[in-house]
Parts: C-alpha cells; sequence; structure tokens
C-alpha cells in the first residue's frame, strides 16, 4: 500500500511534558524512497528551512502516509541513519497495522463531558486482537472515570486521576447525541501518550487514538463533530 515517492508526515510520539499546555509538537515532512515486505522503509531525512533535522535511532513518531489509496496512518521508530553521498536517509520500522484515515478527521471538537475507561488486561487485548472486536457485555470490567476534553474521528483527549503505560489499550465509553438521538459509544483505542496536566497536577492528560474502529462508529462520531461545529457557529451568528 505504501510506494516508492510517497509522501509522509512524522510528529513525535512526546513522552515527556510540554515546556506549555499549549506546545504543539513539531511535524516533519519525509519521503518514501524504497520500501520492503516488513513494514521498513528507507526514507528521506526531513529537512526544514534547508536544514536536516536529524531524528535519532529509537525515536517513535506517528506516521502519515499519502498514498495512491489515500491517507494511511500507523506508529513507527526509526531503526537506521544513512548518508549516500548528498543524502541523508533513514530507515523507520512500523510498530502498528496501518489505518485508513480521511481528512476530515483531523476536525476536533472541544468538550468537556464525562467518560470512562478501562485499560485492557493481557487476555482482553489478546482477544480483541484476534477477533477484531469484542462485546462488552460480555465481559465484566472495572471502569476508571475521567472527563473527555477534546474528539476527532481520530482519537480522544481525555483526563482522570490515573497515570497510564503509554500504549496501552483502552475501552472508552462515552455518550453522542447525533440526529437528537442520545447513543452510548463503545470504542478502543491506543495511549499514544498520559502526562501530567499543567493546571491540576492531580490529574493526567491521556492522548488516544481510536483503534480497530469500523468505519459506520467512526463516521458517526465525525457526523456528530460536524453537527456540533455548525450549533456554535449558529450561536455565534445570532449573537
Amino acid at each position: 500500500m505504501i510506494t516508492i515517492g510517497d509522501k509522509l508526515e512524522l510528529k513525535k510520539i512526546e513522552t515527556d511534558l510540554p515546556e506549555t499546555p499549549d506546545k504543539r509538537l513539531p511535524i516533519y515532512i519525509s519521503q518514501v524512497l524504497d520500501e520492503s515486505q516488513s513494514g521498513e522503509y528507507l526514507v528521506s531525512m526531513p529537512i526544514r528551512e534547508g536544514k536536516v533535522i536529524p531524528l535519532g535511532i529509537g525515536q517513535e513518531f506517528y506516521a502519515t502516509f499519502y498514498s495512491k489509496k489515500g491517507l494511511l496512518q500507523c506508529q513507527v521508530e526509526v531503526t537506521g541513519r544513512y548518508r549516500q553521498d548528498e543524502l541523508f536517509l533513514m530507515e523507520i520500522t512500523q510498530k502498528t497495522d496501518l489505518e485508513k484515515i480521511q481528512r476530515r478527521e483531523y476536525f476536533r471538537l472541544s468538550c468537556t463531558q464525562p467518560l470512562k475507561y478501562h485499560v485492557l488486561n493481557d487476555v482482553e487485548q489478546k482477544m480483541l486482537e484476534e477477533q477484531a472486536r469484542c462485546d462488552i457485555d460480555e465481559v465484566t470490567v472495572e471502569w476508571k472515570g475521567g472527563t473527555m476534553l477534546d474528539l476527532s474521528g481520530g482519537g480522544i483527549w481525555c483526563v482522570s486521576s490515573f497515570r497510564e503505560e503509554r500504549n496501552s489499550v483502552f475501552q472508552v465509553c462515552f455518550d453522542l447525541t447525533v440526529n437528537d438521538k442520545r447513543e452510548t459509544i463503545h470504542a478502543f483505542a491506543v495511549l499514544l501518550r498520559s502526562e501530567r496536566n499543567q493546571k491540576n497536577p492531580t490529574l493526567f492528560d491521556h492522548h488516544l487514538m481510536f483503534w480497530k474502529m469500523e468505519q459506520k462508529l467512526r463516521e458517526k462520531i465525525i457526523r456528530f463533530i460536524f453537527d456540533e461545529q455548525r450549533k456554535k457557529r449558529a450561536k455565534g451568528i445570532g449573537q
């Protein structure tokens, strides 16, 4: 699905606390120069303002590939750095499966509403990986409470009083109103990072990427976001 010449964006999976609450992580632009069947790609080292940005071996990134099949995302790790004449190259290796996304998934909705989640144990995660889905009604879970602050078609930003391990798989549950109907949403997500909240040190920020989500559910979330944005714009016009 990824071919030579495809452009890609790399966003670092940051585990350290940001300098400020609103700090945005830089996005690095690269290009696929060679590929293999085992999820390894030779890509160009990013260049910014005419200078090569030497990304380090072992660093992990959230990669977005601009392929002929559309936008594809996964987590990758830098596993090698090379130089050929005047070219600076690096090898990246996939850490997660490629998932197709839509550009509209980048639209994010700021919100404040209750959310509960359960961190899957090894048995539950294996069952999910093998079956691609898990029937919540058949699994006895211990829920933790939290608050959702940001929602998109690609994931969630929420806070809770618990620090969680990066790359943990969450089972999340929250309510949405779609077509004037209140619905309870159940979904699975991978924790990209967990860090102490800057404004309230008793809380932890959790940045989650939806995982193994059915397209119908993703579209329902996106539709909800668009509806809420339209309502906010309408209220702004009326004021």
